[in-house]
């Protein structure tokens, strides 16, 4: 990304009334989630036998949902959300 991209990026950021914002802001959690689902579930596949590999995505959802209070966000969220981002612009 480029400097001026970078700007540009903030200066859109700065536009958000406050209800857009947290809802940008619980749009780019999601995608860190999902990153941190693909790297968790990619080491894994590599290490730990399938029987571990189904405890570990268990406990990973209840991590995410009971103890920091994220409920999975679908696939709909997230494309609408990024399309508003990107219509807004």
């Amino acid at each position: 990304m480029t400097p001026a991209e970078k700007r540009r990026g903030f200066q859109w950021v700065k536009t958000l009334t406050t209800e857009r914002f947290w809802s940008f802001m619980n749009f780019l959690h999601g995608k860190a989630y999902g990153a941190a689902v693909r790297h968790y579930s990619e080491a894994a596949e590599v290490v730990l036998p399938p029987r571990y590999q189904k405890l570990l995505h268990d406990k990973a959802k209840e991590i995410r949902e009971k103890w920091d209070g994220m409920n999975e966000i679908t696939l709909d969220e997230t494309e609408r959300m990024d399309f508003e981002r990107r219509g807004s612009r």
